[in-house]
């Protein structure tokens, strides 16, 4: 009896070299297969807040002349895109509206001499829709709008309300693995 725990005593103990030599040994084995790997580092998670406020979010329209918001990122998180509610109210005649995006501020119905960037398609009465940019904003940066109105014959409102989307309109760091 005391030759059949001896050896099994010794098969266990050779069954558990094999064990720990091949847990030692898998690692470098995927490693230098590319389908496994190390990985060192510090890693960080962003936290933070993201939203946008417009100076001027209600617009009255009694004839064609142009008017302008400043949209502000107010939170702390940069912004990849940024999302505008458009609502045309109020209208009578077929007026339609387009709204330009400038990153300065609008001098003389021009964006630094020239149209800007039309954001969104041409807007229609009695419409509410939403248009995006995917000008990128840093934290407490701004761009500005204008709305330009054609075929205005009374009294149109046109609400633009800033909204941002999140994760998909926040811009966060690029990792990789180089």
């Amino acid at each position: 009896m005391h030759g059949l725990t001896h050896s099994r005593a010794c098969r266990t103990a050779a069954t558990a070299a094999v064990l720990l030599l091949g847990v030692g040994l898998v690692p470098q084995i995927a490693s230098a297969a590319g389908i496994g790997g190390q990985s060192t580092g510090i890693e960080a998670a962003t936290v933070g807040t993201w939203g946008t406020t417009a100076t001027v979010t209600s617009m009255v329209f009694t004839t064609n002349t142009n008017q302008t918001s400043k949209i502000t990122n107010t939170g702390s998180i940069a912004l990849s895109a940024q999302s505008y509610s458009v609502t045309v109210s109020n209208a009578s005649g077929s007026p339609t509206f387009k709204v330009f995006q400038c990153a300065v501020a609008w001098v003389g119905n021009l964006c630094s001499g020239l149209a800007g960037t039309q954001v969104g398609t041409t807007l229609s009465k009695s419409s509410t829709t939403t248009i995006t940019s995917t000008t990128a904003l840093a934290p407490s940066a701004a761009v500005y709008l204008q709305v330009e109105p054609t075929g205005v014959s009374s009294s149109t409102t046109v609400t633009v309300t800033p909204k941002v989307t999140s994760p998909g309109q926040l811009r966060a760091a690029v990792k990789t693995n180089q």
